[in-house]
């Protein structure tokens, strides 16, 4: 009995792993490009998938949504955690004070750079550009502007610099 059972557990994992290879290989299809190495924990969700572009050697968690419809571009080794939040598009505040319908469509392009990291829930808006490396978005952390550091924290909403790290150890 314990060989069987040992057998069965062998067997799932295997199955899991054919199953998440197939998976990224769908996933990559679906999108406009993507580098080697991309690893899927669960189906993220994307809207407008020609329009994502993803570098070499990331990660993408479940629960994460994407909305491309404006271009989103990752860059190289990119994690995004459980139930991230990267939304491209938006109504235009402006438009809506004004006339009062929510009909306009503000969409701005998205670029997260090299060895980020987008903490669980975190949610980067529309136009937002972190073309510093080593980025860490803290978890629940609401992105609305641009983040041009390296190797740094933010937190918070909306999201701003809470800590800064030199390339050996903690300033």
């Amino acid at each position: 009995m314990y060989k069987l059972k040992k057998w069965i557990k062998k067997r799932k994992i295997i199955l899991n792993e054919k199953k998440t290879e197939k998976n990224v290989l769908k996933f990559k299809k679906n999108i406009a490009s993507c580098g080697s190495n991309l690893q899927l924990f669960g189906c993220p969700e994307v809207s407008f998938p020609d329009k994502l572009n993803i570098g070499n050697d990331c990660k993408i968690n479940s629960d994460v949504y994407i909305n491309a419809r404006s271009n989103v571009t990752i860059g190289n080794d990119v994690t995004l955690s459980h139930g991230a939040k990267i939304i491209s598009t938006g109504y235009e505040l402006d438009y809506w004070m004004r006339v009062g319908e929510r009909k306009h469509i503000d969409d701005s392009p998205i670029y997260i750079g090299n060895h980020c990291w987008v903490g669980a829930g975190a949610i980067i808006l529309p136009g937002v550009n972190i073309s510093g490396e080593y980025v860490v978005i803290g978890a629940g952390a609401v992105v609305t502007k641009d983040i041009t550091e390296s190797r740094v924290l933010v937190a918070g909403n909306p999201a701003k610099i809470v800590k800064r790290y030199n390339n050996k150890n903690q300033e």
